[in-house]
């Protein structure tokens, strides 16, 4: 009589955590708005509630940036639909927009890659916060000149 013995074996499936996602990151510092910039655009809801958001993501996880962007990626097309302002509806400001736009989307689709890596993550939330700021040194900029403009009656100067 022959006896075989097979050992058995037992498999535990543990959860995998990706190392780094946890880690809170405090990012550069991106331009703001001017005090004047800020009262031209007052009425422009959409801008300050993406500010906001934005002031989170200036210090936090990758796994929070990541929660927190398909609610970027919604507000971010309210905020391009919502533009009313004439003065800032150049080629120059919409391109920095869309530039913005294509960065929260690409953030949004991160979220769908399982094998993302928190040092992707950060990297990504630190263009779009960079993007944010190009976006508030166009506003300072057209606000600075219109305000220029108003200051310097240049016809004046030139009447004989």
């Amino acid at each position: 009589m022959i006896f075989s013995c097979k050992k058995e074996e037992t498999t535990k499936n543990t959860l995998v955590e990706k190392t780094g996602m946890n880690g809170s990151v405090k990012h550069l510092k991106y331009v703001q708005l001017n005090k004047n910039a800020i009262k031209e655009i007052k009425d422009w809801e959409e801008y300050f509630i993406i500010a906001d958001l934005l002031k989170q993501l200036e210090q936090t996880t990758p796994t929070e940036a990541l929660n927190n962007a398909i609610e970027l990626k919604e507000l971010t097309k309210k905020l391009k639909d919502s533009l009313a302002i004439e003065t800032l509806k150049t080629p120059a400001f919409k391109a920095r927009m869309n530039v913005f736009e294509n960065e929260v989307l690409r953030l949004a689709d991160m979220t769908y890659i399982p094998a993302i890596s928190s040092r992707e993550i950060n990297i990504e939330v630190a263009k779009i916060l960079l993007l944010f700021g190009s976006i508030n040194n166009k506003i300072n900029t057209v606000y600075t000149q219109k305000q220029f403009n108003e200051e310097i009656n240049l016809d004046s100067l030139f009447q004989f």
